[in-house]
């Protein structure tokens, strides 16, 4: 098996543990087993546990990322409250049809706070996520740098707390609360269109 294979298999198993069983309960020998690989091996592409899972953190962010290009599909559609549901609806289904991904991440986050070798992959991670919304808002919204960075923030702030909210508490009205949020960004969307209106006519 080529290295990189392997190296492939070992994030892969750990992945699948992390989201399965959770940080402490996870093990090297467990993935090892899993990736059908020497225990060694994973201490040899990865000196600790934590550096193996801020590699999981890596590609779960790369996956996130590459599982958003439906959207382009909405820079030549007129934008309403219903489109930007629909949208929001990306986001919304993954806490629901992929609640291990979501529990990996929490996991991951954990792991990027508490240990200083790792933080730096989770800010690393958060900012690429970060961006790739804002290049989203600015292919469909078609709004500048100034206003897209900030609102991609809040978006991503959005979509982790309220997936934590679901995943925690079965009852959280969880379409209540997106709908919410469409609303939020349907009003900021006309205040924009309304303000820059008033510039073009001074």
């Amino acid at each position: 098996m080529p290295e990189n294979d392997k190296r492939e298999k070992i994030i892969a198993a750990a992945y699948q543990l992390l989201a399965e069983k959770g940080y402490d309960q996870a093990s090297t020998k467990e993935i090892a087993r899993a990736a059908g690989v020497a225990q060694g091996l994973i201490n040899y592409y990865f000196p600790s546990k934590d550096l193996l899972f801020a590699e999981v953190f890596k590609n779960e962010t790369i996956k996130y990322c590459e599982s958003m290009p439906q959207l382009q599909s909405y820079a030549q559609k007129e934008l309403s409250l219903q489109s930007i549901k629909e949208m929001l609806n990306v986001p919304k289904t993954r806490a629901i049809n992929e609640p291990s991904m979501l529990k990996l991440r929490y996991e991951l986050f954990a792991i990027g706070l508490r240990n200083p070798a790792v933080s730096e992959n989770l800010k690393d991670a958060l900012a690429w996520k970060r961006d790739h919304v804002k290049k989203l808002i600015e292919s469909i919204l078609h709004l500048p740098e100034e206003q897209s960075r900030p609102l991609a923030a809040i978006l991503r702030a959005a979509f982790d707390g309220l997936g934590l909210q679901k995943l925690s508490d079965p009852d959280f009205d969880y379409d209540e609360a997106y709908d919410t949020l469409a609303l939020i960004i349907e009003s900021y969307l006309e205040k924009l269109r309304k303000s820059s209106g008033e510039i073009n006519q001074r």
